[in-house]
């Protein structure tokens, strides 16, 4: 462990020793990966990003309620399961539209 240590130390020193002063100016050009100075228009892209993950998420997690629902063989507690799964997702479903129209109207409201 020790002769581990001591190589990592020596290692780490070595690095300051071979680092050298670059005085050459490199010209970069960025471009914008957003493509909007609009902070409106910035946010209106995130949040159809974020709801087409939260619809593709919610699709796939009612599929996967509706299969548990259906492969029960009349299991109560996979029944149970499976309702509790189609309940919360469609709840989080509308929790996540109901945020969404209410961004749209503060933004249709802070910017009118």
């Amino acid at each position: 462990m020790k002769k581990i240590s001591n190589f990592f130390y020596f290692a780490s020193l070595s690095l300051f020793v071979v680092t050298k002063k670059v005085s050459a100016v490199t010209v970069v050009n960025v471009t914008n990966p957003i493509q909007t100075s609009d902070f409106s228009v910035l946010v209106g892209n995130v949040l159809q990003w974020v709801l087409g993950v939260a619809g593709s998420i919610s699709l796939l997690m009612l599929i996967a309620g509706g299969i548990m629902y259906i492969t029960s063989a009349g299991d109560e507690q996979k029944i149970a399961t499976s309702k509790k799964l189609i309940t919360w997702t469609i709840f989080g479903l509308i929790v996540v539209l109901a945020s969404y129209s209410i961004i749209v109207v503060l933004d249709s409201i802070l910017t009118d």
